[in-house]
């Protein structure tokens, strides 16, 4: 867990369908919030866009919030949590927030901090295989079976004719470096896994090959964060004053000095320090995990070109994941696109100072 306690000031600005809310900065008392996350450990500067990034740099605290961030093991606590009351945000893999949604939970997603999907499938650089075709017959690591990666992986191979009952095997081998051994060692010939985990593998002498065949590039909508639909109707004040935050916290990602971001991480968040390695290579892995994050984040189009909105996803990006958990199974019901995600915010999001926010970010020393 963790808190910003420093000075603050609060703008006020929804617009969209809610209109036009403003009031001046003035001094005021912060309002004490919860944001859940629904994985055990925010153990990477690659996770800053929502933890150590707004809190260590004060976006949280000038938009008027005292935020304590409680980590949870998987995104349906943090929902239950959301649920009940005790947090007032919840952030996590949109997987969570879909699966909620079909079964008539009142949550809806607001900011898409990670509009690209960041899984890949990877071989090993100096191996044989060349193509994804040539996987056919093969054995596929997977860190476990059934969700997103298990039906992308069938997405996939629909595309190509395949019967994954006979033409490929799948098998668990987790997240973590036995999972790279059984690589090295033969027992699998591919690994699917997301862009932080291959960090990890890279830092430890993995050189892949990296594929991402149709429709992996078309399914994006990968990490929301989310509120009830109810605190958008009471206190939608509320939710624009945590988007614009999130959205300068996006913007701050992906100007900052990357060393000072892994730095500020672990000065917040200091139990997530590996214990078994030098302060330099700390640094080092973290870089690479945070590198790989960033490019799944549209940072150019939506920070430095302005040809996208912070914030915001296509409505074709929330189909595509809806349709892909939907036909695997893992959705009671299919819902129209906006009961996933409200657009409303997006708006107040975009009004924030984007080169000041530059300019701050890229001054920024942990």
């Amino acid at each position: 867990m963790a808190s910003n306690r420093t000075g603050l000031t609060r703008r006020s600005a929804l617009a969209g369908g809610l209109g036009l809310l403003a009031m001046p900065a003035i001094a005021q008392s912060r309002r004490k919030i919860t944001l859940v996350y629904g994985v055990p450990v925010i153990d990477s500067a690659a996770d800053g866009f929502f933890a150590s990034i707004p809190l260590g740099m004060g976006f949280y605290a000038e938009e008027g919030l005292d935020v304590e961030i409680q980590a949870v093991a998987g995104a349906s606590a943090a929902v239950n949590l959301l649920v009940s009351g005790q947090a007032q945000f919840s952030t996590h893999g949109t997987g969570g927030l879909l699966s909620a949604a079909s079964r008539e939970v009142p949550i809806v997603g607001f900011c898409c901090q990670v509009p690209d999907a960041f899984t890949s499938v990877a071989v090993l650089k100096d191996g044989p295989i060349q193509r994804f075709e040539d996987l056919k017959g093969k054995v596929i690591g997977i860190s476990a079976i059934g969700g997103a990666p298990t039906f992308t992986l069938n997405a996939v191979f629909r595309r190509l004719g395949w019967d994954p009952a006979r033409d490929v095997e799948v098998i668990a081998v987790g997240s973590s470096l036995p999972a790279l051994d059984a690589l090295r060692r033969g027992r699998v010939q591919a690994l699917i896994e997301w862009d932080s985990i291959f960090a990890l593998f890279e830092f430890n002498g993995g050189a892949f090959r990296y594929f991402r065949p149709a429709p992996m590039p078309d399914i994006g909508f990968q990490h929301c964060s989310n509120v009830l639909t109810s605190t958008i109707d009471k206190d939608p004040a509320l939710v624009a004053s945590m988007a614009r935050a999130l959205a300068r916290s996006v913007v701050a990602m992906a100007a900052a000095p990357p060393e000072e971001l892994s730095k500020l991480h672990f000065k917040l968040f200091p139990a997530s320090r590996p214990t078994t390695l030098s302060d330099a290579d700390v640094l080092k892995v973290d870089g690479l995990r945070l590198a790989a994050r960033k490019q799944f984040m549209r940072r150019q189009q939506r920070v430095f070109d302005r040809t996208e909105k912070l914030g915001d996803i296509a409505d074709a990006r929330v189909a595509a994941m809806r349709d892909l958990l939907f036909q695997g199974g893992e959705l009671a019901q299919s819902l129209p696109v906006d009961r996933y995600f409200d657009k409303r915010f997006v708006e107040a999001m975009n009004q924030i100072d984007i080169p000041a926010t530059i300019s701050r970010a890229k001054a920024f020393r942990a």
